[in-house]
């Protein structure tokens, strides 16, 4: 048996276990692999960054908190991921509804500050910087409906 924790991500819980290299989530089994900050299970890849209080999942912020893991990310502000070390461009990943554009064009970010809030399935998702720059251009504005992959903004 290895190692068993609870997760908790935006106040759903999971059922986590470490089988050697499988993972069982709720008992289903997965067999991820990693490299970097990119996790691929089967086809699925996504970009994941670990903070202490957030995940960051494909540029989108999710609450994260465990039980029973005594190794708890550790170090300041969680950092966004994107595609290719640099990369700028945000996206949508889901099709909804632009509920807040906090920053403007020439505005200074860091990487993880919140550029887009986008609400899809009733839940608001922050689209966050994957780097520290600029607001090079706003594609969105709020009370925009985007489509997945549609462009929302440019971050150099």
């Amino acid at each position: 048996m290895g190692k068993t924790f609870t997760l908790r991500l935006d106040g759903v819980d999971y059922l986590i276990e470490q089988q050697g290299k499988a993972v069982l989530v709720n008992g289903k089994r997965f067999e991820p692999e990693v490299s970097g900050a990119t996790v691929a299970v089967g086809e699925s890849r996504l970009n994941v960054e670990i903070g202490e209080e957030r995940a960051i999942i494909d540029g989108i912020a999710h609450l994260l908190e465990t039980e029973g893991f005594e190794e708890r990310p550790s170090g300041g502000r969680p950092q966004a991921a994107s595609a290719e070390a640099g990369n700028g461009v945000l996206t949508a990943i889901m099709p909804g509804l632009i509920i807040k554009v906090p920053l403007a064009v020439g505005d200074a970010v860091k990487s993880g500050d919140v550029v887009v809030v986008l609400e899809a399935m009733k839940m608001e998702n922050e689209i966050c910087s994957p780097i520290d720059g600029v607001v090079k251009q706003l594609a969105v504005q709020r009370g925009d409906v985007v489509e997945q992959n549609q462009l929302l903004a440019v971050v150099a």
